[in-house]
């Protein structure tokens, strides 16, 4: 099973080739090329020769032993834009699809829309056409796109919701409407604790779309992004259960990677302190893999 992580913090600093050997050397196998925030995307993505610098950055990658196990798409686009590569925001998309799958990601996760309103129906249908219009760019490259619940922020508060597929009865819809191998399911752990504060309920309703995992923990009302506190929930006020989720997890039958998107954990270190900190991570992130397999 590949342990990977998301590389936006840790690429800021120690930019690609750098990251690939600060995660080689924690215990990392695999790597999510976070595309979505990077501040360097005129110079890489955006830049003429982005197919090139691709396909280099992975061959350096495959000969440490490490792979791109996924992506994550930018999610600049907003509710009233034109679905449409005339769309500066829609074609940065696409431009990240095509610069995903010459890295060799297998999938690039595309965030969904939060509309202005409050109602289920109106953001479902809204984004099953936003999550159809990409399709052909996906079969274009070969790369898969990732549907993962979210958790739409109520209007002018922190409040989460369970908008942006923030319930496993719309994510299951989702996945059932689409309906084709080009899509496939991300379920967000620490996500599923906020909408729903049952994350292995939520797993389970949704077997046979959870392809692939976001692993990190919370206190249950806020999006935390941390290093999951496996030894226990309540632990430093987390309240993930992960024995129960890993419970899950096996119940299904899961065997896709284990991501570890804990941005905020990295943001808390100095860079000296970093490849520690990702040790650390990787610690973790193996132990629970070993209660998988």
């Amino acid at each position: 099973m590949i342990l990977s992580t998301e590389s936006y913090t840790i690429r800021m600093r120690a930019g690609d080739l750098g990251t690939v050997d600060l995660l080689k050397e924690a215990g990392f196998t695999g790597i999510d090329y976070t595309i979505a925030k990077m501040k360097d995307w005129d110079e890489i993505v955006g830049a003429p020769g982005y197919i090139e610098y691709a396909d280099e950055l992975r061959k350096y990658t495959e000969d440490r032993g490490l792979r791109y196990s996924q992506s994550h798409a930018p999610y600049d686009f907003k509710y009233g834009m034109k679905m449409s590569i005339e769309t500066p925001e829609y074609a940065r998309i696409v431009r990240s699809m095509e610069f995903a799958a010459h890295l060799g990601a297998p999938m690039i996760v595309l965030h969904c829309v939060r509309l202005p309103g409050d109602s289920m129906e109106e953001h479902f249908e809204y984004n099953l056409k936003y999550y159809r219009s990409f399709l052909p760019y996906a079969e274009k490259y070969g790369i898969k796109i990732a549907v993962e619940n979210l958790g739409g922020r109520a209007p002018g508060t922190e409040i989460y919701t369970q908008l942006c597929l923030g319930n496993a009865n719309m994510f299951r819809s989702m996945m059932e409407e689409l309906n084709s191998p080009m899509y496939c399911g991300c379920i967000d752990i620490g996500h599923a604790n906020v909408t729903t504060g049952d994350a292995p309920g939520f797993i389970r309703s949704c077997k046979g779309y959870v392809q692939y995992l976001h692993v990190h923990d919370n206190d249950g009302t806020s999006d935390m992004h941390r290093l999951p506190a496996i030894s226990g929930a309540g632990l430093r006020g987390f309240t993930v259960p992960w024995d129960e989720v890993l419970t899950a997890l096996k119940e299904i039958g899961y065997d896709g990677p284990l991501d570890l998107e804990i941005y905020r954990f990295a943001d808390c270190f100095r860079n000296e302190e970093l490849p520690l900190a990702l040790k650390l991570a990787a610690t973790v992130g193996n132990a629970m893999i070993e209660k998988l397999v």
